[in-house]
């Protein structure tokens, strides 16, 4: 319980005086409601956990519909943001058709002027069954006795399903988010004959012609990023031989150009500095200030997300009108903040970084009197250096969403598909997420790109051609 302030009533002597009395009473209350909140919490939890070992059914939840979360994207996206409609972009043309022309007019003539050309383009798929058999011979030399075999093409060799089945197949499962009995009940309704082993052999198989593209993104597409930002989030394991659940995590490594992930048993520094190597150091950085990106990350220059910094004042529930009114201000000045550090970004000059550092050291020396506030004031003071490393590098984002929006898609795998089964199973995740992720953010056909690298006609540089 926290202490309570000594005030002594009969000390008091001015207006002002008393206004910081009540100050620190509002203070001590907070502290207190705080408090309560927390034990409220635990007891609740504790509560649960007593149900649950009585096999009690849960209680339904129900939402209000007056209660309401502000994020801090909302936040600050209150100042002038306006939605805009995105450009159509081109469709291409695999084929063009002559539509027919009148040839004679009803009164006999045949000479015609154009008045105006049209165009429709109608866009279309063509899936059907493509079983091929492969016919050979085994022969001997009748001089030698040599003997000659013929041999299938290397892409079908050991299975029993073309290139295509196989490129198909991934990209059902892992940019589509097929699960294997959707992706059998696909191919089966096609008349392929194919079980569910077969699918997971092919996915595992894809997997292994994957790791060279893989190694690739990992060497060169670190190499060639002007910055890094990076996320994690759970990925869950069932062991088959025991049924167990072991608990794993899966990390995101890469910016606008290039995604790079990775499934480790640990989350902390050591794991993050190993995935970003020795090129991803030498990187500017982007991320939260959790632990795993702590002081103990091996890195020269680290900027943080100035989401995850306004989330902290967000967490602040005054329950005083005083209290809630200063929280205002100081969120109002954040917001304020954020778009001036936002138009930096887009066209930098000394000028603008001068009063976004001004307008830092204003909103973090204030005292409000507010003292939960006043102490978030001053950690993010402390951080003033990783916080405002934008201004040295403007082409560094200042808001760690990209990483977010990237671990989503596995996000939603996780919550469709459930835990993986295997370590081959943690391995193909990765490859076949960073490498598709990577393509679509590059504008390239992801189907495309994954079949040519899956039948080794395309370059890898194909995946790392556009990053800087």
């Amino acid at each position: 319980m926290p202490k309570l302030p000594e005030i002594d009533a009969d000390a008091i002597g001015s207006l002002d005086e008393a206004k910081q009395v009540i100050k620190q009473i509002l203070n001590s209350f907070a502290l207190v409601l705080k408090e309560l909140d927390a034990i409220k919490k635990e007891n609740t939890l504790l509560k649960e956990e007593v149900a649950r070992l009585k096999k009690q059914p849960k209680k339904p939840q129900f939402g209000s519909s007056q209660q309401s979360s502000t994020t801090p994207t909302q936040l600050l996206k209150e100042k002038g943001k306006h939605w805009h409609k995105s450009a159509r972009t081109t469709i291409e043309i695999d084929q063009d058709i002559q539509l027919p022309e009148i040839e004679m007019c009803l009164c006999g003539a045949t000479d015609f002027r154009t008045i105006k050309t049209t165009k429709k383009v109608v866009q279309g798929l063509v899936i059907k069954r493509n079983n091929t058999a492969y016919h050979g011979k085994k022969k001997a030399c009748t001089a030698c006795g040599e003997i000659y075999v013929t041999e299938v093409p290397k892409d079908v060799k050991g299975l029993s399903f073309d290139s295509e089945i196989q490129s198909l197949t991934s990209f059902l499962k892992f940019a589509c988010r097929f699960t294997h009995p959707l992706l059998h009940r696909f191919l089966t309704g096609f008349g392929v004959q194919i079980s569910y082993g077969q699918v997971t052999e092919i996915l595992q198989r894809n997997s292994q012609k994957l790791h060279l593209a893989y190694t690739h993104l990992r060497t060169t597409g670190l190499y060639k990023s002007t910055y890094l930002q990076s996320d994690a989030t759970g990925a869950k394991r069932k062991q088959k031989s025991s049924q167990q659940i072991e608990q794993q995590f899966l990390h995101i490594v890469g910016n606008q150009q290039l995604s790079l992930f990775k499934i480790t048993k640990k989350y902390n520094s050591k794991i993050t500095t190993m995935l970003l190597g020795k090129h991803g150091r030498k990187k500017i950085y982007l991320s939260d200030d959790a632990s795993p990106n702590g002081n103990k990350l091996q890195i020269i220059r680290k900027q943080l997300c100035w989401i995850h910094e306004i989330r902290h004042y967000l967490k602040f529930t005054p329950r005083f009108k005083l209290q809630r009114e200063q929280l205002k201000t100081v969120t109002a000045q954040w917001r304020e903040f954020y778009h001036e550090a936002k138009a930096y970004g887009q066209q930098p000059t000394q000028a603008k970084k001068d009063t976004i550092r001004n307008l830092f050291d204003k909103i973090t020396t204030q005292v409000t009197g507010y003292e939960q506030l006043d102490t978030q004031l001053a950690l993010t003071k402390k951080k003033r250096k990783k916080l405002l490393l934008f201004l040295t590098y403007p082409i560094v984002p200042i808001q760690n969403n990209q990483a977010e929006r990237d671990v989503r898609d596995f996000v939603i795998m996780r919550k469709i598909s459930g835990e993986t089964k295997s370590l081959k199973g943690d391995r193909s995740i990765e490859r076949h997420l960073s490498i598709i992720q990577t393509a679509r953010k590059q504008g390239l056909n992801v189907y495309e790109t994954l079949h040519g690298l899956l039948t080794e006609t395309l370059s890898l540089s194909v995946l790392t051609a556009n990053i800087s």
